[in-house]
């Protein structure tokens, strides 16, 4: 972790300064651009980087089961990004072998 933090709190710093001073050649109130360089100091502090992916999942489970889907925790909802392919058969189709196109839902 030594190693990770001689880096990364330098480059952290000096986003946060560019950031400050992105006023001097953007067009945007000095305040805006003191703002900034705040929330990336807040967003890269270790404690919001410890309480972003939990934070995550757990929306991420809750958006699911508010559609219907219940996901068993963190690791099954994780294992998705590796899915291919996904096959439904809430007509029947698969079951009763009789294929028809229902409703399409655009995501």
């Amino acid at each position: 972790t030594k190693k990770f933090e001689r880096i990364f709190v330098p480059l952290i710093i000096l986003l946060a300064v560019i950031t400050s001073l992105a006023f001097l050649v953007l067009d945007e109130a000095p305040s805006d651009s003191f703002y900034r360089a705040m929330a990336v100091l807040v967003a890269a502090s270790p404690c919001a980087l410890a309480i972003a992916t939990p934070s995550a999942i757990l929306s991420g489970v809750a958006r699911a089961a508010r559609g219907g889907v219940l996901i068993k925790g963190g690791a099954p909802l994780e294992a998705l990004g590796r899915v291919d392919a996904i096959a439904f058969d809430k007509t029947g189709t698969l079951t009763e072998g009789d294929p028809r196109l229902v409703d399409i839902a655009p995501y």
